[in-house]
């Protein structure tokens, strides 16, 4: 048996080097394949993310929900965190927020070892340093041999450019979190260390303490479960304040005005809440009452626990007076509606409503917010009344395992969901009243007749190119030609000027009809194919009896349908994502393209936060007929673009 000698190559098979030829190439297929869609996946990917998500820290590439709980029988939701219980075991705990409170660091000032009084230009600035899972404000102190960590504690008294500090080292173990308000509470006093006298807190217990900051905040959280009691009030029901012990932390409890007076309650949330009304119930039944005398009398009601002004109205034509509800007040008018419909009232926090739309009624206007979700469906609807301070509160009793937790160590409480509600929301969107599919309307109207014009205009010029003898014909085909060469840009002034002068600015005319009158690109691929057509079928036809238009429809346009998709597939593509045109020529905002549309929605909430997941979805519901178009259709495209170049 031979044996290799050492340093002989062994030979490489014909087979094994086109196997590695074809890894090695599909290989940079795959990675070249991979960077021209990431742009479309990562669009694609937003849309399926809730606002929040978008732009979260780190970032979320797996669309998912923010779990939550309902606050009682409201539509109020609490978001649900991640609590982590053991360290080793990484076991966690789904909780709610229920408040937060505010610590500070504070040392045993009796204790303190190695105080002393030091120039202020000997002592950098104060950084946040953890010692022993505390807080503490740390400068270094250059005394010129070393540097040394040190805590500044007060001013010295005696010298105003010096601070009175003392070493980290040797006082780790005094440091600790109290809470804010107990800290205040206690009583100023002073203790004297030393030569020098430092002012402290004497606290009810007789404990002293110096605050030494800095003040950090804490979340209060407490089981789910709490959350099944919680009702929302108006907080000006919320009475005396006092602070209890709740679980192994302190929270503020309330009296509640019309409860009994032993219930207490723990106030979980409060924030501003803005009254709402279904826009359609609105428009129906809402009037203006222009008269003062009208509208005599003025007081305060409760509907669904909000306040809203009644007064009695009396109507001009006669009647009896009625209660009505002022919805939006003006300098001389108002519009109300009857109290009857007031069990129709609901309302929302104000953080969830973003950059809302409006509504002019002569000289009124009220805010609408198109795409308002409520109990999972969109309703357009209509703000009401005025501003509201409400309150989420639960029973204390239904407070039991309350605790302080830094906020940075919990998670959301996440699972993997494809949201769907930004295409509800993009699809029920109003710019200035135009409802945002009719600008899909008007796109697909502007793509099917420039359709039309193409399949007429550049069928029967191509056929008599491709056909029909004639002198002076292959000049007029290379002068058609020529006209590709010209920049677009230097046909949009005259071309507008046209336009202008035919009193068309303003419609959708220019947008389409210039395609009536051919297009030189479309012209030469539609004749190139129809060369490769043998034309003894146009003779033998001819001997059969057919003219002309007999032999273009039964004959050559059956056998173009590749050319003719492909035609298709290009006037779609360049007339559904067309731009600059609408931009020139379409001036009224229910004549915008998709497009135009676009850009206008974006220049308008690109900086608002919740409507990310809008624009991203518009954005792909934009790219979908294209990309639809494209699958189906692939085979006649790639076909077109084979055969256009090739002769009889």
């Amino acid at each position: 048996m031979k044996t290799l000698k050492e340093g002989t190559q062994v030979p490489v098979s014909r087979s094994q080097s086109i196997r590695l030829t074809k890894i090695i190439s599909y290989t940079f297929l795959s990675v070249i394949a991979i960077i021209m869609v990431l742009p479309l996946l990562w669009l694609v990917n937003g849309s399926l993310q809730p606002s929040w998500q978008i732009n979260a820290d780190p970032v979320i590439w797996i669309p998912r929900e923010w779990l939550s709980v309902k606050a009682g029988d409201s539509e109020r939701r609490l978001l649900l965190w991640d609590m982590q219980i053991n360290p080793e075991s990484k076991e966690k705990q789904e909780v709610i927020q229920i408040g937060s409170r505010r610590y500070t660091t504070v040392i045993d000032p009796g204790k303190i070892q190695g105080f002393l009084s030091v120039p202020k230009d000997q002592l950098s600035e104060a950084a946040t340093t953890t010692i022993r899972e505390n807080p503490v404000n740390v400068r270094e102190w250059n005394t010129g041999s070393e540097k040394m960590p040190v805590i500044a504690l007060a001013r010295d008294p005696q010298q105003d450019n010096n601070l009175l500090v003392m070493p980290v080292k040797g006082n780790e173990s005094l440091y600790s979190e109290y809470p804010l308000d107990l800290a205040n509470k206690g009583k100023p006093g002073s203790l004297t260390i030393g030569e020098y006298e430092i002012n402290i807190r004497n606290l009810q217990d007789g404990q002293q303490i110096l605050a030494i900051g800095p003040e950090s905040e804490l979340w209060v959280v407490g089981s789910p479960e709490i959350a099944k009691k919680a009702k929302i009030v108006q907080s000006d029901r919320l009475g005396n304040k006092e602070l209890i012990q709740v679980g192994q932390t302190q929270l503020p409890i309330y009296t509640l005005e019309g409860e009994p007076e032993d219930s207490r309650f723990v106030a979980i949330a409060q924030e501003n809440w803005q009254p709402l009304m279904e826009q359609s119930l609105l428009a129906d039944k809402a009037f203006i009452a222009r008269d003062e005398n009208l509208l005599p009398e003025r007081e305060t009601r409760v509907f669904n626990g909000l306040n809203m002004i009644v007064r009695s109205y009396s109507p001009p034509e006669g009647g009896e007076p009625y209660d009505v509800v002022i919805l939006t007040p003006g300098s001389t008018e108002y519009l109300v509606i009857s109290t009857d419909y007031m069990d129709q009232l609901y309302t929302a926090p104000i953080s969830d409503l973003t950059e809302p739309g409006s509504v002019n009624i002569r000289t009124l206007t009220y805010r609408v917010q198109e795409d308002f979700e409520k109990a999972g469906v969109i309703v357009p609807s209509a703000f009401v009344g005025e501003i509201q301070d409400l309150s989420v509160i639960v029973p204390v009793t239904e407070v039991k395992d309350a605790v302080d937790v830094n906020p940075q160590s919990l998670e959301r409480s996440l699972r993997v969901k494809l949201n769907l509600t930004g295409f509800q929301k993009v699809l029920t969107l109003k710019l200035s009243g135009t409802p945002f599919w009719r600008f899909f309307a008007n796109s697909g109207y502007v793509v099917f007749m420039n359709m039309i014009g193409h399949y007429i205009s550049c069928v029967l010029v191509a056929y008599g190119f491709a056909r029909i003898r004639a002198p002076g014909k292959n000049m007029l085909f290379v002068l058609l030609l020529a006209t590709m060469m010209v920049p677009y840009v230097i046909f949009v002034l005259p071309t507008y000027l046209i336009f202008r002068d035919l009193g068309l600015l303003g419609t959708m005319i220019p947008l389409w009809i210039r395609s009536f009158f051919g297009n030189a690109f479309l012209i030469f691929v539609l004749r190139q194919f129809f060369m490769t057509i043998p034309y003894d079928m146009d003779e033998a036809a001819i001997l059969d009896g057919a003219n002309r238009w007999q032999i273009l429809t039964k004959i050559i346009i059956p056998l173009s349908k590749p050319a003719l998709a492909m035609v298709g597939i290009f006037t779609f593509w360049w007339y559904w994502n067309s731009f600059l045109d609408p931009l020139i020529y379409i001036t009224t905002q229910k004549y915008y393209t998709i497009t135009l549309a676009m850009n206008s929605f974006n220049q308008q909430y690109a900086r608002a936060a919740g409507y990310y997941d809008r624009i991203l979805a518009g954005s792909v519901l934009t790219l979908m007929p294209m990309v639809i178009l494209f699958l189906f259709a692939q085979r006649y495209f790639i076909e077109g673009i084979q055969m256009q170049g090739l002769k009889r």
